[in-house]
Parts: C-alpha cells; structure tokens; sequence
C-alpha cells in the first residue's frame, strides 16, 4: 500500500513524502504511537516509496513489481524484524536479520530499510548492540524502530533517531479501514469501530458478544444517570463494572467508557437536530435522552469519561471508577 493510500495520519504522511522528494529520509526513525493504528503498514509503504523506481512526489507506484514484493515481503533489501513467538526480539535474531546485513549495499532496490516492530521488545542487550549501528549508520540503509512505548528505549537511542508521531485513528477512519481494506460490511465495522479507542488491531480484536452486553450496560447508566436517585446510579454502575471472567478487566473497562463516549456523542448529534449517529439502532432511545443532556452536560460528560480512563489506565478498580462515573454525570 502506497503513503497516498493510507487511511489518516495526513500530517505524518506528507511529512515522510516530503523527505522522499527530497532524498532527506532520516537513516534512523521512531514510529511512534498506540498499538494497531498502522505504524508499521506505514513503514512499509516508506519502504516502497524509498525503492519504488516509478516513484513520483515523494510515492510509489503500489503496483510495480518491486513494490509488490515489497508489500509480500519477498524483496531481499526490505528486513522486517518482530518478536515472533518469543517474548522479547533476542540478540542473535537481530544480529542475523539487522546488524549483519545492515552494511551490504542494497542488492534489488535502492535503499537497504530495516523496521523492528516493537522496537521496545529488544533486550537490554540487543538495544545496546542496536546503538552502535545508530551511532554511524551505513549511508545506504534506513532503520525504523516501530513502538507504542518509546520511553523504553535507552535515550541514547531516542537521541539518535527523528521521532514521528502517531495518534489514535478517528472512528470514522477505524470503519474505512474496516471496510476498505479488511473487507467487512459497514454496519459490522462501525460496531466494532466504537470500542476500538482508535486502534484497528484492538477493533479487529473485539467480541461483538460483549459489545451488545457492554452497550447494554452503558444505556442503562445513562438512563439511571438522567434521574436523581443515587441508588439506581449505583445499582447501574454495578452492571457497568462486572466483568466476565473470560476478560481482563483493563481492556473491558476501556472497551465500555469507549462506548460510553460514543453513546455521548450521538446524544450530541441529535441534540444538535440530527445527523449520522453510529449507534442507529438505538435512535429512538436515544431521542428520549436528548432532553435530559443538554450540550454542556454532554461536553461535560465527554471530560468524566476521559478522566475515568485514566482512572482505568492506572489499574484503579473497575467498581469504583464506575459508581465515580454514576455520580459525576
């Protein structure tokens, strides 16, 4: 997939095109950002764009045959390196897939590129050993250290590269990747585009048994929310908190204030007088709760979630970040 053809990160993309025009691309690169929002397609496609001999305004061509091998991961000069089915990117993997190799020239393509994905999966020791390459790069090849955590990179190592940033996807983007590229019909996609937090791999990843019972649950704290009894808040927040055994509780709790949030957002939507709402088959229940959120609740609501998940994020238990969340909206 060429840079054009990526869906978001505009401003990422244009900035890598530009260096590709320019012959400028940094040799050493830190692709980071949250989990399965695209890094490392991106970093493939850079590799196309590096090597494409059609390439034009800092892009490939996509369908050249060294771009396809490129995508298929048959071409010599183009080294992916992931952990695979260990627990971290062993020494001697890098070694024979990077460190090694790293000084030939390029054999098929122009530039030799080496991604290592999850660049924070390499020991102690391979980062140690990775720094002397970072230190003089061959001038022939580039390296890219694709991460979701890239504090866990020695600063000796985060000094040497060009950082390039990578935030969440919107819904929007998470349902045209859904769609467009893994194949699955829209009203799937913008189910599971809800509780993705901007992550294609965790929306690919989701159960859409738990959605209904997690969308369920956040309806009814909504409903609760809207009257002033504290004992139907809480008896709501219980439902919101309990989580089947089958689930880590970490990633249930974001997958539900996720739907929370975009339960908000539509109220938001027809509040305003309409428009497209991402939970279409719960329109005429919403349209009841229209008139006990007006908009600064809403927006107000929208911070509540926010704060709730970093309550979440901190491992704060479940059951008191959802009776927090009952009587705070």
């Amino acid at each position: 997939m060429s840079l054009s053809r990526i869906i978001g990160h505009s401003r990422a993309i244009e900035l890598l095109r530009r260096a590709v025009a320019r012959d400028r691309v940094p040799q050493s690169l830190i692709f980071a950002g949250p989990e399965g929002v695209g890094k490392c397609t991106i970093a493939t496609a850079l590799a196309q764009a590096v090597n494409c001999p059609q390439a034009r305004d800092g892009d490939a061509c996509g369908t050249c045959s060294t771009c396809r091998r490129i995508a298929a991961g048959t071409l010599s000069d183009v080294v992916v390196l992931d952990k695979g089915d260990e627990a971290s990117i062993k020494i001697d993997a890098l070694r024979e897939r990077v460190l090694q190799p790293v000084g030939y020239r390029p054999f098929e393509g122009r530039r030799r590129v080496f991604i290592i994905d999850p660049a924070d999966e390499l020991t102690e020791q391979g980062q140690d050993a990775l720094l002397k390459t970072l230190e003089e790069p061959p001038p022939s090849a580039i390296l890219i250290l694709v991460t979701a955590y890239p504090d866990q990179l020695f600063r000796t190592i985060q000094s040497r590269c060009r950082r390039i940033r990578f935030g969440p996807l919107s819904q929007e983007e998470v349902v045209r990747v859904l769609t467009e590229v893994e194949g699955i019909d829209r009203e799937r996609a913008v189910r599971l585009a809800v509780v993705s937090g901007g992550s294609v791999a965790r929306a690919l990843a989701s159960d859409e048994d738990d959605f209904v019972g997690d969308r369920q649950a956040a309806v009814a704290l909504l409903h609760a929310a809207s009257g002033r009894r504290l004992s139907a808040r809480l008896k709501a927040a219980e439902a919101f908190a309990r989580i089947e055994k089958k689930r880590r509780a970490r990633d249930a709790g974001f997958e539900r204030l996720a739907i929370l949030s975009s339960l908000l957002r539509d109220l938001m939507v027809l509040g305003a007088g309409g428009g497209t709402i991402y939970n279409l088959d719960l329109r005429a229940d919403l349209e009841k709760l229209t008139g006990d959120y007006p908009i600064q609740r809403l927006l107000d609501g929208f911070a509540i979630v926010q704060q709730a998940q970093e309550f979440i994020d901190r491992n704060a238990s479940p059951k008191l970040v959802a009776d927090w969340l009952a009587v705070r909206l």
